[in-house]
């Protein structure tokens, strides 16, 4: 399984708004702060944005704001915003260097692989990161 650099990046943005819940704060100061290029982070925002994580402030004090509180915001909500369903990290069917045709042998191990992932990842809101990672 493969942890992108958008997906780190997504829970670093949320984790920067959770500081102001009530304030936009502009994508390319928290690009900035993080040392990514503005480019990148607006490719992260987008998932975000689609998701319905954060939502867009208009105006000359516009950027991104949470939509929802951190409580609401699993994990897994932020990995498939960021890079994907999580289904496709565990392709395993999709590997050039498996020629099982069908009832491959590590088929079982990645699926029960990906479920507990899944599970935990369901289970897991940024609110508790947020909280083990202060304590």
């Amino acid at each position: 399984m493969k942890i992108t650099k958008r997906t780190d990046y997504a829970i670093h943005l949320i984790a920067d708004l959770a500081e102001k819940p009530d304030s936009c704060i502009g994508l390319r100061v928290l690009a900035e702060r993080h040392g990514v290029t503005y480019a990148f982070a607006r490719t992260v925002q987008q998932g975000l944005l689609k998701a319905g994580i954060i939502r867009a402030c208009r105006g000359i004090n516009g950027g991104v704001i949470l939509a929802k509180p951190l409580k609401q915001i699993t994990i897994l909500e932020v990995f498939e915003a960021a890079q994907g369903p999580l289904g496709e990290t565990f392709s395993a069917s999709e590997n050039s260097w498996c020629s099982c045709e069908e009832d491959c042998i590590t088929d079982h191990l990645w699926n029960t692989t990906q479920q507990a992932v899944s599970d935990h990842f369901s289970k897991l809101t940024v609110h508790h990161l947020l909280k083990k990672a202060r304590s």
